[in-house]
């Protein structure tokens, strides 16, 4: 487990002693996330904004070197995301804002964020983000890019209040514009170090 949050809202009303598990996902919990989608899926209105990953793809996305977190209330995944290394439309959405090579290198691609229906309203989205970029700078890397749809404005809100840049706009195989963003990250560690010395 990575750390416990307490939560304040089940589907839509307040409520007291909600408590959540933000933790890795590993492949024998990828049912759960295939569960999550489904259920996200069926309650979105525009169904090109969450495009489906079977469990090859996330496999895949462990093997080269990413994570997958996941919030769980009980047994139940509520919330999940990854983070992966950069290939085909972000390599190039990367090198078009100009990243070096070994910028790029040093970058992951977050996506893949689902919250669940009814537990939307307790910042999940938030929560996992500054997760995803905690985890990253654990790992030695100096970014991380983001897409999302232009019309996904509460999406947009919080990414762009945890210090991402939006760096281009492209439209995606299903017609879908999006806003390609792109955060720096920054060693506290290390900054705190420079200060001092």
């Amino acid at each position: 487990m990575i750390k416990k949050v307490k939560l304040s809202k089940f589907n839509g009303e307040l409520c007291e002693n909600l408590y959540a598990d933000v933790c890795y996902i590993t492949a024998s919990k990828f049912e759960d996330i295939t569960n999550l989608y489904n259920r996200v899926n069926d309650a979105m209105e525009n169904k090109n904004w969450l495009k489906f990953r079977d469990q090859l793809y996330l496999m895949d996305v462990l093997d080269k070197g990413g994570f997958i977190i996941g919030c769980y209330v009980e047994e139940t995944l509520v919330a999940s995301a990854l983070c992966e290394l950069p290939s085909g439309d972000y390599l190039d959405y990367l090198y078009e804002m100009g990243l070096t090579e070994e910028e790029i290198n040093s970058s992951y691609v977050s996506g893949y964020v689902m919250v669940d229906p009814l537990y939307r309203g307790n910042s999940l989205h938030k929560i996992l983000m500054e997760t995803r970029i905690q985890e990253s700078i654990i790992r030695g890397k100096n970014h991380i890019v983001t897409a999302i749809a232009t019309e996904n404005i509460f999406s947009l809100k919080t990414v762009l209040n945890l210090g991402f840049e939006i760096k281009l706009q492209k439209e995606n195989h299903y017609g879908i514009t999006r806003n390609i963003l792109i955060k720096q990250l920054v060693n506290t560690s290390e900054q705190e170090i420079e200060i001092t010395a």
